[in-house]
């Protein structure tokens, strides 16, 4: 028996080894397999054995101690629960032997959540469910999930965007409560009318949200262009229930078989739209350019207009190339419109390449029965000019206020260094260039363009890029070549257009603009991320199931991204994008950093190369195709 010093020095001793263990705080990831990792604030990932990650879940912030394993190597220990931000989820419903559970659709949560007798409700195996989480496994391990909603059977035509719909929590419906602030036009009595003006609208043959119309005339010294925009926000009532709503939803989503739009039908489809021969509101853009597309006069005003034809961009392109004759006035100056505006924004801006889209056509099952490549044409061109030199003048018309601009700063900072070492290797006469200033930005993107060579330049600096994000000061954009740039086309199908069209509103009446700051375009990029994702994730689902049939084909691919692991392959004939291993490719492969490329002394792999892949394998559970050389 142990006397009181014995006692006190024992209990000095686990003092001592307990205050040398580290405690600290991380969050839980997870990985392929039962085990985890706890990244810490200090970036180190701790490893989590199966045993202690069978008490947590993907993104918990726990407490954990770091203790060294049999091995030597150190693990950590769960000593406290901190925060679970996992609350609902969706999954499917399986059955093991007699228990039923749910297999969440979660990244790297490779464990299945059992769901007891009380709160099955009537589900069955392989049925798409959103769950609850009723009881963590932080004590003992188990964990129990309730029911929150019946998503739809594993074949129900549809699922696939409704999955998507619940789990990133996208509004579907309309509810009473959401529509209140439709208003009648409060700008009536200052609208111009132009409604014998013959504006025609150029969009896809199903569509019925019409945004904008264009008209074009010649004159002494060049052109006059007129686009219409319309006007919803002259029928929304600021702040309103409907605008609030408006805001949330962000922008219309478009997924495969299904559209969930920012505005109600009633004025997307109708008192909004531009549709033929109907009076609409409008907010005007009035241009003059001269033979050379320069902007000699622009205003903007509100008008009433009435559009005299919805065309397609099949049958412009097929007018404009002299195929067949469209009995419009206006489109053939808008072709030379379109003519002289491109030429310009070669020269003195910048083109992007053109690609084609990839529509998907999906059968009675709400399944994909094939893929129509859209090759870009005439009509797309002359749409997308009209719309750009529209942008530009509204931004030109904002610059000076407190508005919302699109902005783009050209290389990130942190490639900077990469960008100089590639030019260093491959254009050593452009080294020199101070690619982070629009000006010079311009004319090293132009120097590139006519420049052949080993690598391609302009494709590697292009991954080099920032991302576009909105700003409510005039800033250059990098990417179009444009000192200052904004959005302002599409006010039926995104909010940014929705609420620069209410700043160009405001600065016409003499009223205040909107209140806008970082905080709300960080929230509404927010949204636009999460509608992207849920669109991208419905695609993917798709994709997934129909190249599943394909697996034996070959198919003749381009390199579209080069990572140390691979790199990614784009599909000519259907646009489908998928992961070749670097593993898969006989001999080891050096990766390039700075030229984006993979290499040995057999091979080399590089941005816009061509190769021929077939299938390697599909990860239906993450939505992912992965290709091999074929």
């Amino acid at each position: 028996m142990l006397n009181q010093d014995s006692l006190h020095q024992l209990k000095q001793l686990k003092k001592e080894i307990h205050d040398s263990i580290e405690r600290v705080e991380g969050v839980v990831r997870g990985s392929q397999g039962r085990f985890g990792f706890v990244r810490l604030e200090d970036k180190r990932d701790i490893f989590l054995p199966p045993p202690e990650m069978q008490k947590v879940f993907p993104g918990d912030r726990v407490k954990i101690a770091i203790k060294p394993q049999n091995d030597g190597k150190l693990a950590g220990e769960i000593e406290k629960l901190v925060e679970s931000p996992l609350d609902t989820f969706i999954g499917q419903y399986v059955v093991r032997g007699k228990g039923h559970f749910i297999e969440p659709d979660i990244l790297y949560f490779n464990r299945l959540l059992f769901i007891p007798p009380s709160e099955r409700k009537k589900a069955n195996p392989g049925d798409y469910i959103q769950c609850r989480v009723k009881r963590h496994p932080i004590h003992d391990g188990k964990s129990m999930v309730e029911i929150v909603r019946h998503i739809g059977a594993a074949d129900q035509p549809g699922l696939e965007a409704a999955l998507s719909i619940c789990k990133f929590g996208l509004a579907s419906e309309w509810h009473d409560k959401d529509l209140v602030g439709i208003i009648d036009d409060q700008y009536a009595e200052q609208r111009r009318d132009l409604t014998a003006t013959p504006f025609v609208t150029i969009d896809s043959p199903e569509s019925r949200d019409l945004d904008d119309a264009l008209y074009a005339e010649c004159t002494n010294s060049g052109w006059r262009l007129m686009v219409a925009i319309a006007d919803p926000s002259a029928l929304i009532e600021a702040n309103s229930p409907l605008e609030k709503a408006a805001l949330a939803r962000n922008s219309s989503v478009y997924m495969p078989g299904r559209v969930l739009p920012m505005l109600p039908e009633v004025l997307t489809q109708d008192r909004c739209s531009l549709l033929p021969e109907q009076v609409r509101p409008a907010i005007v853009c009035d241009i003059e350019m001269d033979s050379q597309g320069e902007i000699s006069r622009f205003e903007f005003f509100q008008a009433s207009v009435r559009s005299a034809a919805k065309l397609n961009y099949a049958e412009v392109a097929a007018h404009l190339r002299g195929d067949q004759q469209l009995s419009h006035a206006a489109l053939n100056p808008l072709k030379q419109v379109l003519d002289t505006l491109l030429s310009r924004r070669r020269e003195k801006h910048l083109v992007m390449d053109d690609r084609p889209d990839y529509r998907l056509i999906l059968n009675e099952q709400g399944k994909i029965e094939s893929v129509r490549k859209i090759e870009r044409n005439d009509a797309h061109r002359l749409v997308e000019e009209c719309m750009l030199i529209t942008n530009r003048c509204a931004a030109e018309f904002l610059r000076n206020d407190n508005a919302l601009f699109m902005t783009h700063r050209g290389v990130r900072e942190d490639r900077v260094d990469t960008v100089k070492a590639l030019l260093g290797e491959y254009a050593p006469d452009l080294q020199e260039t101070p690619f982070t200033e629009l000006k010079s930005y311009i004319e090293l993107q132009h120097a590139l363009a006519g420049r052949a060579g080993e690598r391609p330049l302009r494709s590697i600096i292009s991954r080099m890029l920032e991302r576009g994000e909105w700003s409510t000061t005039a800033k250059p954009h990098h990417g179009l070549g444009f000192s200052c740039y904004t959005n302002c086309t599409s006010p039926l199908r995104k909010s940014m257009d929705f609420m620069v069209q209410r700043c160009l509103h405001a600065k016409l009446n003499s009223q205040p603009l909107p209140a806008l700051d970082s905080t709300w375009t960080q929230e509404q990029q927010g949204f636009l991320q999460r509608n992207r994702q849920a669109a991208h994730q419905t695609e993917q689902m798709l994709k997934c199931q129909y190249m599943d049939a394909h697996k034996d084909e070959k198919f003749t691919a381009h390199i579209v991204q080069v990572a140390g692991g691979g790199f990614t392959v784009r599909l000519d004939d259907n646009g489908m994008e998928g992961f070749v291993d670097v593993r898969r490719i006989e001999g080891k492969l050096s990766f390039d950093p700075v030229a984006l490329r993979l290499y040995n002394n057999n091979a080399n792999f590089q941005l816009d190369q061509e190769v021929s892949v077939c299938i390697d394998s599909i990860d239906f559970a993450r939505h992912r195709l992965f290709f091999k050389l074929g």
